[in-house]
């Protein structure tokens, strides 16, 4: 996150050795400095039978765009204030831009900060005002890099570490996207509030045992058991560590609530499991990432139990986003190589049941994609995915990925299910 960025040592004029540097650290007097940068991206994407054959077939594909600028003026080592403006553009889809691919230019990010607390390593730090907001694994709250336009919020954190724990509370309202400019403003209905608490255990050498509670409120939230009100709360509990050769991440979760007149009781178990050779040059990682997220059993009945994945990113199935982990049975082999020092490639293959028969199929978005209709069938699809990263120069990224969905039994029989092939390439340029 950009924010977290500390240019305090390019006070020393020797360190300053990076082109964009003279703007990274501008002393404005004692203690006080400013520093700005950006970032510019441009991403080519392409979908064959988008929607698996339901939505309009768009033979060229189209382009993203999106330019972000920020500033931060650090008033003293406890008082902050940060902006950051966003513009995301896109051109050429056929069926025209979705929710999160347009946002002309608006204020991403606005907030002040204080630091009412500090001693030795523990500190107290209060943030008031528009910001993103990513926990843990990004599980639930994320910033959705992998989507045009970023989430953010509006409202107030608290977070912090004491002795060994790490804490966050947060109280916001989210930021829904409006198209045009400077036109984004807070949701009156939609929210999200909770608290993370982490602390570091003995077991792997970077690893962390945490606890967090969130409560979101959507006034206009769509299953396949209807279209509702609902308040969702959320009480989970990762698990996750690193070592030489063995990392892990470890979550569950239960949610509760009410939708509409009913309740909600649902739940999910996330696993990701990886080994690496670090003896080897490319120091290979196998990984196994195994997820589930519960589904609706019978609708009608006045108990939804559709899991929501909140502001989750699109990591989940990767950048295509296809198949959401609402309702889902995912079981995700991969390897991963250190081609070299700026080299990365991955290859890895999902494949996807349905939790609940009663129940369809969700994107990433929490949108459903599928009405379970008639179908008694759980394989969904599988999903074979090549990505791979080049860090051309410190500033500049270039990532491309090809996935192909193979249609499983469900979508068939709930026709149109034809395969689904996803091809994305950006440049992204940060400074």
């Amino acid at each position: 996150m950009r924010y977290e960025e500390d240019f305090r040592f390019l006070a020393d004029a020797r360190c300053r050795t990076g082109p964009w540097d003279p703007i990274k650290f501008l002393p404005l007097g004692r203690e006080r400095y400013a520093s700005f940068g950006g970032e510019a991206r441009i991403r080519y994407e392409r979908f064959r039978n988008p929607g698996f054959g339901r939505d309009p077939q768009d033979p060229n594909g189209y382009l993203l765009q999106r330019y972000l600028l920020h500033g931060d003026l650090h008033v003293d080592d406890r008082w902050r204030v940060f902006g950051q403006l966003e513009s995301s553009l896109i051109h050429g889809r056929v069926g025209g831009a979705r929710a999160s691919d347009e946002n002309r230019l608006d204020v991403n990010q606005a907030f002040a900060e204080w630091i009412p607390y500090r001693r030795d390593n523990d500190a107290v730090t209060l943030r008031v005002g528009r910001q993103e907001v990513e926990l843990g694994s990004a599980q639930f709250t994320s910033a959705r890099n992998g989507f045009n336009d970023r989430q953010s919020f509006d409202g107030v954190r608290a977070f912090g570490q004491f002795e060994g724990w790490r804490f966050h509370a947060m109280a916001t309202r989210v930021v829904p996207t409006v198209r045009g400019t400077f036109d984004d403003r807070s949701s009156r209905d939609e929210t999200l509030s909770g608290f993370y608490v982490a602390h570091g255990q003995p077991l792997m050498p970077d690893g962390q045992a945490v606890f967090y509670m969130s409560r979101r409120t959507d006034p206009r939230t769509a299953y396949q058991a209807g279209n509702d009100r609902e308040e969702r709360l959320t009480t989970g509990t990762r698990w996750w560590g690193r070592g030489e050769t063995w990392d892990f991440s470890y979550e569950v979760g239960l949610q509760t609530g009410s939708f509409g007149a009913g309740s909600i009781r649902a739940w999910y178990l996330s696993t990701d499991t990886g080994y690496t050779r670090p003896s080897h040059a490319s120091r290979p990682r196998f990984g196994l990432r195994f997820n589930i997220g519960s589904g609706d059993a019978r609708a009608g009945d006045g108990r939804l139990g559709t899991f929501s994945p909140l502001f989750a990113a699109t990591a989940y199935s990767g950048l295509a986003g296809l198949i959401g982990p609402s309702n889902s049975v995912a079981l995700a082999p991969s390897v991963t190589w250190e081609l070299d020092e700026r080299r990365t490639l991955l290859l890895g293959v999902i494949g996807f049941w349905r939790q609940s028969l009663g129940d369809g199929i969700y994107n990433v978005n929490t949108e459903v994609q599928r009405l379970a209709g008639r179908s008694q069938a759980r394989h969904v699809g599988t999903q074979p995915t090549v990505q791979f990263v080049w860090q051309l120069t410190p500033q500049l990224t270039w990532l491309s990925v090809v996935s192909y969905l193979q249609a499983g039994a469900f979508l068939k029989e709930t026709p149109p299910g034809e395969d689904v092939t996803y091809v994305t390439s950006w440049l992204a340029y940060r400074f």
